[in-house]
């Protein structure tokens, strides 16, 4: 399982959660199962979706007991699904009271190192990135089809880019691209900030955390914990914006005045923690 993805924070995550023998909690991103395992070991009861049907066979194979996928087993329901979905998924198998919702962001070690879904700029494959493979529209869709005044938006919006209209340029004046190699050639310095731009575009992350994250604070009970793993700035400022204004209008209380981070042994052993901000908040 840890082959697949090494969960980051995973104490701390789960210490959080404040995780009750019997109680129900959601993994709104299971990935390949760390933090679910970690609940379930603990004695928690999981509701785990995740949008790669990959992550989810890998949770089969590694922790489903013997019963039907999505359906109701001891202590595990898997679905595949995007977190969009997460009122729907959660009443559709009365998955209340909720003691504790999670939610792991970004992309998962198996989606990075495999050079088939094209998320990683210094591996050779397609340009895809798409984290639900059921999407129509690839990456390389947006990058040889969209107008150049779309490309510099997606690169200023989603990477930060400075000189994103420049860089748009040389994209457009290059096209076609087909693989990630042509893609990280043009962009150079910038790939890294270029592939998290179109892989944000593709998915539509920042616009499905925004709906997400009030579903689950909304399935929370009264005491209940959010906690929430983001890994760059514009989803860490998503999550510490909707934390702040639930916590002014008396909402919740906000356990982590500062995000925490990985200390330094979890960053030697697995060095794609090293942006990871946890942030937790309690349901009043």
């Amino acid at each position: 399982m840890e082959q697949f993805h090494i969960p980051v924070l995973l104490q701390s995550a789960c210490t959080y959660l404040n995780i009750r023998p019997g109680k129900r909690y959601i993994d709104a991103t299971a990935g390949g199962g760390g933090h679910t395992r970690e609940i379930l070991v603990r004695g928690g009861h999981v509701l785990a979706l995740d949008q790669d049907r990959e992550a989810i066979s890998e949770i089969t194979a590694c922790l489903v007991p013997p019963h039907p996928l999505g359906e109701k087993g001891p202590d595990l329901v898997l679905v595949h699904s995007n977190f969009i979905h997460l009122r729907e998924v959660a009443e559709g198998h009365q998955w209340r009271p909720v003691s504790g919702i999670l939610f792991d962001l970004g992309v998962s070690g198996r989606q990075l190192t495999a050079p088939g879904r094209g998320f990683s700029f210094q591996l050779p494959g397609p340009l895809d990135m798409r984290m639900d493979q059921e999407l129509p529209h690839q990456a390389g869709e947006l990058i040889n089809s969209l107008p150049l005044s779309n490309l510099a938006l997606i690169l200023k919006k989603y990477g930060e880019i400075p000189g994103s209209f420049a860089l748009a340029k040389k994209i457009v004046a290059h096209r076609p691209l087909i693989t990630t190699a042509d893609l990280a050639k043009i962009t150079g310095k910038f790939s890294r900030r270029v592939f998290q731009a179109f892989r944000i575009a593709v998915n539509d992350e920042l616009n499905a955390m925004s709906l997400a994250l009030p579903q689950a604070f909304d399935l929370l009970e009264p005491g209940g914990r959010m906690v929430v793993i983001s890994f760059h700035s514009l989803e860490d400022r998503i999550v510490k914006n909707l934390f702040r204004t639930w916590a002014a209008a008396g909402l919740c209380l906000i356990l982590t005045p500062r995000p925490l981070t990985p200390d330094e042994s979890e960053i030697n052993s697995n060095p794609r923690s090293t942006s990871a901000k946890l942030r937790a908040l309690q349901h009043n």
